[in-house]
């Protein structure tokens, strides 16, 4: 595994070259946002680093992942340690090689845009159409049609049917990735829009979920901390932030 760095960036709102740009770097707009943000966080990248800003994420991994940790312009990275010479942040950085073994409990703090991949048709040849949809909204969508609910059905069920998809998604990805879920709150489910200039917009479901997980396999845990969890990497989805738990 290459090296990687955590690193806790504060945009410098109170610095010349900064101040007169605040409201374009820090835009009100969530969907706006969050495509100023991820184009703000590559000026920080080495030189070196293999790609740029991207559309909405396929799943591959990603060059780093990240994610606002409030609406004054804090940010969690994990990836290639950034360079510090920049007008945009103020950077604190250090090696991430969390020494884990089987059995460690940990809290954890996750942004994720969660899916699943479904069959809904097939084309002309027979062959199976797939899509890779949002997990919360299947499961509602499977517990409605069953209940046979109307307008409104979704708002008072909306919380507690995310918080279950979000489990079993959660639970699925610790026996792929070396972890068992112990305990899992979901703070809030949102979809999320994003522009995309002459294409429209990107709309996805992020899920910030809070919990414990106990360590199985610490190499592959390891390893998908730093792929990430999910999809919508470039859009601050993926970052697991994780720390002791007695």
């Amino acid at each position: 595994m290459s090296e990687n760095y955590l690193s806790k960036l504060t945009l410098r709102r109170d610095a010349a070259s900064v101040a007169p740009l605040i409201e374009v770097l820090n835009p009100a707009a969530p969907g706006a946002r969050v495509n100023v943000d991820h184009k703000l966080l590559w000026t920080v990248m080495p030189e070196n680093t293999r790609s740029g800003p991207a559309g909405p994420d396929t799943g591959r991994r990603s060059a780093f992942l990240w994610r606002r940790d409030s609406d004054e312009g804090h940010f969690y990275m994990l990836g290639p340690q950034p360079v510090t010479d920049t007008p945009f942040f103020h950077v604190e950085t250090r090696p991430f090689a969390p020494a884990l073994v089987a059995g460690d409990r940990l809290a954890f703090d996750l942004r994720a845009n969660a899916t699943i991949d479904r069959k809904i048709g097939a084309d002309d040849a027979g062959k199976a159409v797939r899509q890779r949809v949002d997990v919360a909204m299947d499961l509602m969508k499977k517990e409605k049609e069953a209940a046979g609910g109307g307008k409104g059905w979704y708002a008072p069920r909306r919380q507690a049917l995310a918080e279950t998809a979000a489990e079993a998604w959660l639970q699925c990805q610790g026996t792929a990735n070396g972890f068992r879920l112990e305990a899992l709150h979901l703070d809030a489910y949102r979809t999320q829009m994003v522009p995309r200039g002459d294409r429209g917009k990107a709309r996805f479901g992020v899920l910030d979920l809070q919990g414990v997980l106990t360590v199985t396999d610490p190499e592959a845990f390891l390893n998908r901390l730093v792929a990430g969890f999910g999809r919508a990497k470039a859009f601050g989805c993926g970052l697991m932030l994780i720390r002791r738990s007695g």
